[in-house]
């Protein structure tokens, strides 16, 4: 876990908090690809919980920051708004993780492969775009371009893989539980990539906006 008593007495203050809660969200994603690749183990809420958390003392250090701090380079609302939805990601996967636990015999010999896939790439992805802050210059809205593009491919993947767990869901040969509590469970799955492509865009405008 990032530690926040390594910030203090950084320059560049905002630039890793951001990077942090970046790959704070990234640790909790891959926390939960490690659920998801054995779904018959029932997980343990306090690992969410406290990545949650950690993110969450990153993004109120980064609005305290905002108050007492001269921003020269990033607009306070970019790095405001860019926070929040950084944020988002791993608060989403402590519901996931929160639905597993209730839901658990009805996940057990699920296949999560084409989810685990998809959260490891669009959190690689949003790791990288949020490391171009550090550094805008010439070449950076190229680069936040191209990664965006995989963001938006990603989630477009995210898409089609729902439509055809919707169809299957809705054929008729599952029990009226085990319907509900699945699309609640791939729905939040959806939804994390959602996120990712969210913070992804963020980027892209702010690099457009300095470039």
């Amino acid at each position: 876990m990032f530690s926040l008593q390594r910030l203090l007495g950084k320059d560049e203050k905002f630039f890793d908090l951001l990077e942090a809660s970046a790959e704070e969200a990234r640790s909790s994603v891959q926390a939960l690809n490690k659920i998801l690749s054995n779904p018959n183990v029932v997980p343990k809420l306090f690992e969410f919980h406290e990545a949650k958390e950690t993110d969450k003392r990153i993004t109120d250090q980064i609005n305290e920051a905002l108050v007492t701090t001269f921003v020269s380079q990033l607009e306070r609302e970019d790095i405001e708004v860019l926070s929040a939805a950084l944020y988002k990601i791993p608060k989403t996967v402590e519901k996931i993780a929160e639905r597993f636990i209730i839901s658990a015999p009805v996940v057990r010999g699920l296949n999560f492969v084409e989810h685990i896939r998809l959260l490891d790439a669009a959190t690689r992805e949003v790791v990288e775009m949020v490391k171009l802050l550090r550094n805008l210059g010439a070449g950076r809205l190229d680069q936040a371009k191209a990664i965006n593009a995989k963001l938006q491919r990603i989630e477009g993947d995210a898409d089609k893989l729902i439509l055809d767990i919707l169809k299957d869901l809705y054929s008729g040969k599952h029990d009226a539980t085990k319907v509900m509590a699945m699309k609640d469970l791939y729905e939040l799955l959806e939804k994390v990539v959602d996120r990712c492509r969210d913070a992804g865009n963020i980027v892209t405008h702010i690099v457009l906006k300095n470039s």
